[in-house]
């Protein structure tokens, strides 16, 4: 957040070839506290991420920019999750979230012109360790479709995000 790059675990994209991320080829840090980003996924379409077990680290567990159609299915998710870029398609399947989704925060490809809102977002049959709601922020995002999971949903109402994403578009040099 401070204009310092951040350091993900793994990074995957731009991808546009159906790949999936499984238990195979990806395995958690011993150290997940000094990393960023543990799964951090740019401009990826058709991109699956299936039964990990991701736990938390300084920002985000999985943090999604830009594309499309994503799966996330049967993970256990140990900390956030973001999904933000203007990603059309994204669904989040069969997995136990312990902290906030958040749709549509602000990303370095935000412009004052606007773009498409983050949309077509689908959390299904999702869970929490204790049971308790998953929260869920929408920022510059449409509603998601929630089936069989206990959510609280907060919508961010435009005119608190809109100036917030202005600063931080004006105090960001890696803005593009």
């Amino acid at each position: 957040m401070s204009g310092t790059t951040d350091t993900n675990w793994r990074s995957y994209g731009p991808i546009d070839d159906g790949t999936t991320v499984d238990a195979a080829n990806w395995q958690a840090p011993l150290d997940p506290e000094n990393w960023d980003d543990l799964v951090k996924c740019s401009n990826c379409t058709g991109l699956t991420i299936s039964g990990l077990t991701i736990p938390a680290s300084r920002e985000d567990s999985l943090d999604c920019v830009r594309g499309s159609n994503y799966t996330v299915e049967n993970c256990t998710i140990g900390g956030s999750v973001t999904v933000k870029g203007a990603i059309n398609g994204f669904t989040l399947y069969g997995s136990c979230v312990s902290g906030t989704i958040e749709l549509g925060q602000y990303d370095n490809y935000w412009t004052i012109k606007g773009r498409a809102p983050t949309r077509n977002v689908s959390i299904l049959d999702c869970t929490s360790p204790d049971g308790s709601p998953i929260r869920v922020k929408v920022w510059d995002a449409e509603m998601p479709f929630v089936r069989h999971s206990n959510v609280t949903i907060t919508k961010v109402p435009k005119v608190i995000w809109w100036p917030y994403f202005l600063f931080r578009r004006l105090t960001n040099p890696k803005a593009v």
